[in-house]
């Protein structure tokens, strides 16, 4: 013990962060304080400490509940002051589990192998990239015994073990049991590395430097993990500006604007159609609206909601009765049972793993509660995708700030997003976009088709990326290059296809078709279909619509 309190004046010399003198913020870095002596994490927060002192000339910012400790604050590990942010601990943090508390820190995505290599030197022959296991899951495990029993091509995304291996249908089936959670192959995990107290052993390395475990075998090992993540929006926004995230303005009307208008393309992290849809109805005023919104897409909040059109009802009001955060479920936890945060944060893991036992349990502790049956049902969804408050501020702040910066900055934020934005849509659709921003560089590689597919630049006069439009009264008729599309399971066993075709000059028009389709090696729809509004968004439910090649028309 007499070595942790050591390691804990050691860890408080490194705080460079100002703090009010306040009952709040004394009572929370005194719970803090004497949590990690207790647990003896000083030396896990003294590390992250070492490595950020590695790299200061390179940006970072935290993953996941880091950002939920206020001496991770104090330390410049994190960003946020989780006292001002109303964040609890217990997610980060909590002496009722047995795991360490996760630290991870992403890097412009073009800086992560400079990162992991000023590590491996720093600990030579102590570090090493973790190994990634894939086992079979149902799917794969099918599709793995139709081609061992001689199915022939490329398989369809829902074909029939009846229709192509008809002869060998029930020993399929055997060997796709057999599959299930075996291991398919093994490759680096995206960003995790392993740092040993002592030399790692020879047998376990291979000659990339990866040990040859995966983050769920080495998680009863007591030695020092962190991940080193890529992340693509803070590369793109440090090359507009190295003006530190946290001094972008809480408010501020033009940037308030573009986001309510959806005008989000190249905002990575925040582009996606349904985020576009999203903040068209929120209208987000703030950073805080923007870390709402990264919550409130997840399925968590999506399924809490009981959300059932395509084109959701999203709204600020309504969302107070329910699940948005993990730490959501960890208040009404604390509230209903009448116990301190740590405890209920046990629960809520119990609900996220779908621990039948424990969820059993809970509920007869809850008892009588007028609220019992509401309560269970929010907290059954858990076992979806959800963000704790801490990661979705910190996504929601990169995604204000680059909106920012498009707002104020475009022909820097698009020259940017040309560069690191690879993100939901073609890639013409980019490059269309920097055009119309005057941000376009110089670029000749070959045939208009090469300079398409390659770099995203059109230079084809015959046709050009928009749609054509003929209106009707509560219709439309149209044909166009297709931006984005995804296919979505609506109801089991039922899937539409929800596509996003250019209009030009910035703007664009979402189709629905009420099937699932390829436009991979068809790019080009035409169709008719009903128009419809919801959300502040135009969207066509297609009635028919036929596909074409792109050098159909080049």
């Amino acid at each position: 013990m007499e070595t942790r309190y050591k390691e804990l004046e050691i860890l408080i010399k490194k705080f460079t962060r100002p703090i009010p003198d306040t009952e709040e913020y004394n009572k929370r870095l005194e719970e803090e304080l004497e949590l990690i002596a207790q647990l003896g994490y000083a030396k896990h927060f003294l590390r992250v400490r070492e490595i950020l002192d590695l790299t200061k000339d390179i940006p970072h910012i935290t993953r996941g509940s880091a950002g939920s400790s206020l001496i991770c604050y104090l330390m410049e590990i994190s960003d946020i002051d989780p006292v001002a942010e109303r964040i609890p601990l217990s997610r980060f943090m909590n002496p009722k589990r047995d795991d360490l508390p996760d630290i991870d820190l992403d890097f412009p995505h073009w800086q992560q192998e400079t990162v992991m290599n000023r590590i491996f030197r720093r600990w030579p022959g102590q570090s090493a990239r973790v190994s990634n296991y894939v086992t079979y899951k149902e799917k794969s495990a099918i599709r793995e015994a139709a081609k061992r029993f001689g199915a022939k091509g490329r398989l369809k995304r829902n074909f029939k073990l009846e229709e192509v291996v008809p002869e060998f249908v029930d020993d399929a089936k055997r060997l796709a049991n057999k599959l299930l959670g075996k291991k398919r192959c093994i490759s680096k995990h995206c960003g995790g590395i392993l740092i040993f107290d002592r030399a790692v052993p020879k047998s376990l390395i291979n000659g990339e430097n990866q040990i040859l475990l995966d983050k769920y075998e080495i998680e009863d090992l007591e030695h020092f993990k962190i991940d080193i993540l890529a992340n693509r929006g803070l590369s793109q926004l440090w090359e507009i500006s190295q003006q530190h995230i946290n001094d972008y303005p809480e408010y501020d009307d033009k940037t308030s604007e573009l986001l309510s208008n959806g005008d989000v393309l190249g905002v990575t992290q925040g582009e996606s159609p349904a985020m576009k849809r999203l903040f068209r109805a929120l209208k987000p005023k703030s950073k805080s609206d923007c870390t709402l919104a990264t919550a409130l897409i997840r399925p968590v909040a999506t399924q809490g909601r009981r959300r059932a059109s395509f084109f959701q009802d999203w709204s600020k009001d309504g969302f107070q009765d329910t699940i948005v955060f993990e730490d959501d479920a960890i208040e009404l936890i604390s509230e209903i049972l009448g116990c301190d945060q740590y405890t209920a944060d046990m629960w809520r893991r119990a609900f996220a793993k779908k621990n039948e036992e424990k969820m059993f349990e809970f509920m007869q502790l809850v008892g009588n509660h007028p609220k019992k049956d509401d309560v269970f049902l929010a907290l059954r969804e858990l076992s979806h995708f959800g963000l704790c408050r801490a990661h979705a501020t910190n996504l929601g702040r990169l995604i204000w700030a680059l909106a920012y910066q498009k707002a104020h900055n475009p022909q820097k934020f698009w020259a940017a997003a040309l560069k690191h934005c690879h993100g939901s849509y073609a890639r013409w659709v980019y490059w269309h976009e920097a055009k119309l921003a005057d941000a376009v560089p110089h670029i000749e590689l070959g045939s208009e088709l090469e300079d398409l597919l390659t770099t995203g630049k059109w230079r084809s006069k015959k046709f050009i990326p928009v749609c054509n439009e003929v209106r009707k009264p509560g219709q439309v008729e149209f044909c166009g290059l297709v931006a984005n599309y995804r296919v979505f399971k609506s109801k089991p066993k039922e899937y539409i296809t929800f596509v996003t075709l250019g209009t030009g000059n910035g703007r664009y028009l979402d189709v629905v078709l009420p099937h699932a389709i390829s436009l991979h090696e068809h790019p080009i729809i035409w169709g008719t279909g009903k128009l419809g509004y919801k959300n502040n968004t135009e969207y066509v439910t297609v009635y028919k619509h036929r596909r074409f090649k792109l050098q159909d028309l080049l």
